[in-house]
Order: C-alpha cells, then sequence, then structure tokens
C-alpha cells in the first residue's frame, strides 16, 4: 500500500482520493435529505432510489457541459501553429479516446452546471409517470436473470428446508409488483428538500477539489492564501520567475465551501421554519438565486475560467446571471400579492399522498 498525492495505490489498483470525497459529499447531502424526508412524512426511500437514478444523468450532464464550454486552458493554442488545442471540436473528433478524449471522464474535467441539469433530468424521471414503464422496460429485458435468481434462491432454500424437515410449494416465477404510483408523485417538494440538502454536498465536494489543486484565483497576498505547484498552474502562472514557488493563491474552493456550509444552515432553518409560509418550490428558487449569486462574483476570482465560443463571455457567470434572475423573479412574482396562499394545502395536509409510498400521488 502507497500514498501518493491525489490517490491511494493499492498493488496496481489506484483509488483516486477525488472519487472518495466526491462520494461521501453524495453520500452526506441524500443522508440529510432522507432525514428531512422523514421529517416531512414522507418515504425517505424515494430520496435513494432517486439519487441511484440521479447519478449517471449527472456524470454525463457534467462531462457534456465540460465539453461544450471547455476551460480556455485546453483551448489556447487552438488556431496557433504548435499549439495543443482541446476545444468542443477536437473532443468530439477524439471521442474514445482514453487518454483526454470525450469519454475520458477519470482523466477529470466535470462541469458542475451541467451535472445539476442531468441529475435533474434523472430525478424527474424517476418521479414522473415515466418511472414504471422505464422499471417495467428493464424488468423484460431482465426476466431471464431474474427469474434464474429466484430459482437459484428457491433452491437454495430447498436445501435448507430438507435439512429442517419441511417442504416448500413448487418454483413459481412472480414479477416483481411495483409500489410506486403510475401517476408519479409531484416534484417540486421532493426538489425543495434536495434544495437544502445540496450545499453540504457542495462544501464536501469541494474539498475534492483542493486534492486535485484546482479551483484556486488569482495571486494574493491574504494569510489564508495556497500554493499551487507549477505543474497545477495554467497561463500566465506557470513562471517561476515572475510566480515564484511560494506565490500565494485565492483558495476558490475554500471560499465556495464556506459559503455553502451558510447557505446549508440558513436553507435548513428555513425549511424547518418557514415552509409553511412558503410555496412548494420556493427552497429550491431560494437555493439557485444564493448560488448564483455567489457563483457570479468568485468567477472574477478564478484563474481557470471557461467561455462561450469566441465571444469572451464566460459560461458560468451568464448561466449564473440568467439563474439568479429568473429565480428571484418567479419568487417575486409569486408572492407579489399579500393574499397569496402560503403553501398548497396538499403538500401540508398529504392529501393525495400515495398510501404505500408516503409521497404525493399527484403529478
Amino acid at each position: 500500500m502507497e500514498f501518493e498525492q491525489t490517490h491511494l495505490v493499492i498493488g496496481n489498483l489506484q483509488i483516486r482520493y477525488y472519487g472518495i470525497i466526491v462520494v461521501a459529499a453524495l453520500l452526506a447531502g441524500a443522508y440529510v435529505a432522507s432525514l428531512l424526508a422523514a421529517r416531512s412524512g414522507r418515504d425517505s426511500d424515494h430520496i435513494w432510489g432517486g439519487l441511484t437514478w440521479a447519478i449517471i444523468p449527472g456524470i454525463i450532464g457534467a462531462r457534456l457541459w465540460f465539453i461544450l464550454f471547455p476551460p480556455i486552458s485546453l483551448v489556447a493554442g487552438c488556431g496557433i501553429e504548435g499549439g495543443v488545442c482541446q476545444n468542443t471540436a477536437w473532443f468530439l473528433e477524439n471521442f474514445f479516446d482514453r487518454q483526454s478524449g470525450a469519454i475520458a471522464i477519470w482523466t477529470g474535467g466535470l462541469g458542475i452546471f451541467g451535472g445539476m441539469i442531468g441529475a435533474a433530468f434523472g430525478v424527474y424521471l424517476y418521479l414522473s409517470r415515466w418511472h414504471n414503464r422505464i422499471i417495467g422496460f428493464f424488468t423484460t429485458i431482465l426476466t431471464p436473470l431474474l427469474w434464474l435468481l429466484q430459482l437459484l434462491n428457491w433452491l437454495a432454500d430447498k436445501l435448507v428446508s430438507l435439512f429442517r424437515g419441511k417442504d416448500l410449494p413448487p418454483f413459481r416465477y412472480q414479477r416483481p409488483a411495483s409500489a410506486f404510483p403510475d401517476e408519479g408523485m409531484r416534484l417540486s417538494p421532493w426538489l425543495d428538500i434536495a434544495a437544502v440538502s445540496i450545499p453540504l454536498g457542495q462544501a464536501i465536494g469541494r474539498i475534492a477539489n483542493y486534492v486535485n489543486q484546482e479551483l484556486y484565483g488569482s495571486p494574493t497576498n491574504l494569510p489564508w492564501g495556497i500554493q499551487i505547484p507549477r505543474d497545477a498552474r495554467v497561463a500566465p502562472y506557470e513562471s517561476l520567475v515572475e510566480y515564484p514557488i511560494d506565490t500565494l493563491f485565492h483558495p476558490i474552493w475554500a471560499y465556495e465551501a464556506i459559503w455553502s456550509l451558510i447557505a446549508f444552515y440558513v436553507l435548513w432553518r428555513i425549511y424547518h421554519q418557514y415552509r409553511d409560509r412558503l410555496q412548494s418550490g420556493d427552497i429550491l428558487l431560494l437555493y439557485i438565486a444564493q448560488y448564483s449569486f455567489v457563483r457570479f462574483l468568485l468567477e472574477f476570482l478564478r484563474v481557470e475560467i471557461a467561455v462561450i465560443g469566441e465571444s469572451g463571455i464566460n459560461s458560468s457567470q451568464a448561466i449564473t446571471v440568467v439563474g439568479f434572475v429568473v429565480s428571484v423573479a418567479l419568487l417575486i412574482y409569486r408572492h407579489r400579492s399579500a393574499s397569496a396562499p402560503g403553501r398548497d394545502a396538499q403538500a401540508d395536509t398529504g392529501v393525495g399522498r400515495h398510501p404505500a409510498t408516503g409521497g404525493d400521488a399527484s403529478h
């Protein structure tokens, strides 16, 4: 067993600390969400179910965002003779390059905005009326395997029963029944729960950026600045003459982690103390507004940014401006009148909640 700066080596196996931290962040966020769901009278199992449906679309979305908006350090050589160019076209042309192509997610390169969009799509599918159809489709494909597993389980029970002098009824394959409502479940209450727990996961996940020596800002004289090794720097900070090895940089990852912890605490309090005064979906809008605000400001300090095409517009700032304006506008619109209802009766009373799942049956 050998310890490296970014990974643990066990024989020929490399376990990256980045991946361990990201998994820990997902589990911590999901655990908090399951607590909130249980305290709200909902079936917390749906948190873990939604998480499993969100992982693959989230990874695909995060990688796709990175490919569409690659960092300026990767596209700096485009159009320059002898320069290294890894723009969107290059990623698509070298899609199956396992070293640095579009498929090589293990080499790094994931965009949080694409990940959020992809994960949200996965959660939508999980809670929608398509849930049982998708499960039914894959169950049909896997029916022979399910039949075999049930047969093996029956045979094992049969052997045990022989020693105990008992007998089992003949084996009959039964297709697993679904307890999920055919009409799906209402999305917004679950997204409110997710909006509270996501900042905790973000705070933990940003530690992974420190491990990878990424997500840092411009040089600073502040005492909490961090040193970045030369091989992790981007132009023009690679020069040890202009920027010696002891140069300090803004720890953008730490700024966002601290903000996320504060956001988690505030949204947690709002969910528990003021949820009855809010409409379903308001906490999600508050999450989007606060994250858009801080991310827009941090992008001014960040050195490794991504731009939209040749426009020079920071892609992260562009989407955060849209996110902030839309979320704040929706909040104002929903509460523009003092007579507007606080929360819909169904979310408060549980009317329409599916008896087998504890979730809302309306869609």
